[in-house]
């Protein structure tokens, strides 16, 4: 049996949210659950993207202190849940078990797992045509590609959080009329600040002064694997290999402090075109409806 901990209604950075942190990248360091790499967990933080009280949906199964397995959600404690876990049979039983009582109306997302499949094939889920997936950057060399007119630079030589905002809104469609708030600036502020963001692997294409095109890649030093997340660019400037730039720039800059590879959380042909390969993927199950 394995105890059944839940994480604290606490949106803080304490010590139940590194401990998740260094759960996640033991597995990513092995280059495994790569589609819940530790920087989701993070991301979600820095979002801010859910309440307190959800928090207490995130299970944590132990076994002296440690942990062993873990179910969690990105956002939306109601909808779907990732599970991350060591290779135990009974602690998969056990994970999928609690996972049933509890959460009722919510669905699963699993590795390529037989006994998982298998576990939840016996309490009435199936698996479904959503996915995800998972690329890796293949390429040993690659040059940066020309961006006459733009200069493509660190966020932590121009850190301006009025443009951040500029380039997240408006690079993710959310119309012309961009927020400027003090509210919404400590938003993005707050979104570049977790404990890992680091403002040298986040990369901007500069327009006479203007944020453009926005990627960040999550690393830690000391770490294997780093992950691109996010990566936006304002409509009039696409197709202009903008976000390409950025991110080579940045993979330049996590393999120059020692990540042994990259991940994309994506298999759309704009990442494959630019060197990214299929690695692995997650399968969401539901419930068959009755």
């Amino acid at each position: 049996m394995y105890d059944v901990y839940h994480y604290p209604k606490e949106k803080g950075y304490q010590n139940d949210f590194f401990r998740v942190i260094d759960f996640l990248n033991n597995f990513n360091d092995k280059y495994e659950f790569i589609f819940m790499h530790w920087s989701r967990f993070e991301w979600m933080f820095g979002r801010d993207s859910f309440k307190a009280e959800d928090l207490e949906n995130i299970t944590m199964f132990q076994k002296d202190g440690d942990i062993k397995g873990i179910l969690l959600f990105e956002d939306d404690p109601k909808d779907v849940y990732f599970a991350v876990y060591e290779d135990d049979d009974t602690l998969k039983k056990e994970m999928v078990e609690y996972f049933v009582k509890h959460h009722p109306e919510s669905d699963m997302i699993i590795p390529e797992d037989e006994t998982m499949k298998n576990l939840l094939a016996n309490h009435g889920f199936e698996k479904t045509d959503w996915i995800d997936p998972v690329t890796k950057f293949s390429r040993i060399d690659f040059e940066t590609p020309n961006t006459n007119g733009y200069e493509i630079i660190p966020l932590s030589e121009d850190y301006r959080l009025d443009q951040v905002n500029y380039a997240l809104h408006r690079g993710f469609n959310h119309g012309d009329d961009v927020d400027y708030s003090e509210k919404t600036l400590e938003e993005r502020r707050h979104m570049t600040s977790t404990p890992n963001y680091n403002k040298d692997y986040t990369y901007v294409a500069r327009y006479h002064g203007r944020f453009v095109s926005f990627v960040n890649l999550f690393y830690k030093k000391g770490t294997k694997s780093a992950l691109v997340e996010p990566v936006a660019t304002v409509p009039e400037h696409r197709r202009k290999y903008l976000a390409r730039a950025c991110i080579y720039k940045a993979i330049e800059a996590v393999r120059g402090d020692g990540a042994k590879e990259v991940f994309v959380g994506s298999n759309r042909d704009v990442y494959l075109n630019m060197g990214f390969q299929p690695f692995d993927q997650a399968t969401r199950y539901k419930r068959k409806k009755k």
